[in-house]
């Protein structure tokens, strides 16, 4: 009896000890006994969001009426002086009884649409600092710009009867429309974070590529050529203000207001039949603007960049 009581504690004893043993070669396997305790195999983390950034925005551009020019020289006729060999009246208008007068070159009355605009770029910022500056690219859509100028009349014929000529009094609105690009260097300083929330307030120069179209005009018989359109380049400057939140370590939501000079631009002077006409000056093209954008910080860093601390 004590025997089997000696051979089953016996038993009972190894069991443990190939128990023991195979629990400590599993955990050797894993790299360290059960003693030193389980270690496990090290994981991937991603790299900390760095300083710079990629941007698209998009929204809505609400012009401002521009002042345009386009100087009116109408044609008068000055008194019959004769081409008879006395000197005396013909009756008949000549050239050399025409004479063509400034008269305005005001257009009133302007108007010029809304639009929409888009812009991508990129940036960097300087972290707990809140300054950051970024390069954009930016376009917005067509514009129509309707006004009225002095009424263009070019006088009387030559060689037509001297009584009876009366001047027309006729309406002649002018219309064209107007496209643009924009290269835009922007400073900004953010404030602090109020729960994800960072108000900031930056400005931007840069340059304004205007595409204008065709120049023509609608209820006068005089004007029936189109002036050509241009292609013209002006300085541009912007001041902006709004608030980021930030959705993520690398994205933030961006909503801004932006009021933007876009300079001055020019048509052509060339008409359809092929005469010279005074260019169409339109000055003072600027927006107000609400955008709605995304930043999208790439690349990382040690410490990692902490925009709204």
């Amino acid at each position: 009896m004590k025997t089997l009581l000696k051979a089953g504690m016996a038993s009972s004893v190894l069991a443990l000890a190939l128990t023991v043993t195979a629990s400590d070669a599993f955990a050797a396997d894993l790299g360290g006994s059960i003693k030193d305790g389980y270690s496990a195999p090290p994981s991937y983390a991603a790299p900390a969001a760095g300083p710079c950034y990629f941007r698209g925005d998009v929204g809505y551009s609400i012009s401002q009426d521009p002042s345009v020019k386009w100087p009116v020289n109408n044609g008068e006729f000055t008194g019959d002086t004769g081409d008879g060999a006395g000197g005396g009246p013909d009756g008949i208008i000549n050239e050399d009884e025409i004479a063509y007068n400034f008269v305005t070159d005001r257009v009133s009355n302007v108007s010029m649409e809304n639009t929409w605009l888009a812009e991508g770029g990129m940036g960097c910022g300087s972290g707990s600092r809140g300054f950051r500056s970024e390069i954009m690219l930016g376009y917005r859509g067509d514009r129509k710009i309707d006004g009225e100028p002095g009424v263009y009349d070019p006088g009387p014929e030559p060689g037509t009867p001297v009584p009876g000529y009366v001047p027309e009094d006729y309406d002649d609105p002018l219309h064209t429309s107007i496209q643009t690009y924009t290269l835009m260097l922007n400073v900004y300083h953010d404030f602090g974070n109020f729960n994800r929330f960072v108000p900031y307030v930056g400005a931007g120069i840069g340059m304004a590529v205007h595409d204008v179209d065709e120049v023509y005009f609608t209820g006068n018989p005089n004007l029936v050529n189109r002036i050509e359109g241009n292609r013209d380049v002006s300085f541009a400057w912007s001041v902006m203000a709004g608030v980021g939140y930030q959705i993520s370590d690398r994205a933030i939501l961006d909503v801004g207001y932006r009021y933007i000079d876009m300079g001055s631009v020019t048509s052509g002077r060339v008409d359809s039949a092929g005469f010279v006409n005074p260019a169409v000056q339109i000055d003072d093209i600027a927006a107000h603007e609400i955008k709605v954008g995304l930043r999208y910080h790439f690349g990382g860093s040690d410490a990692g960049y902490a925009p709204f601390k």
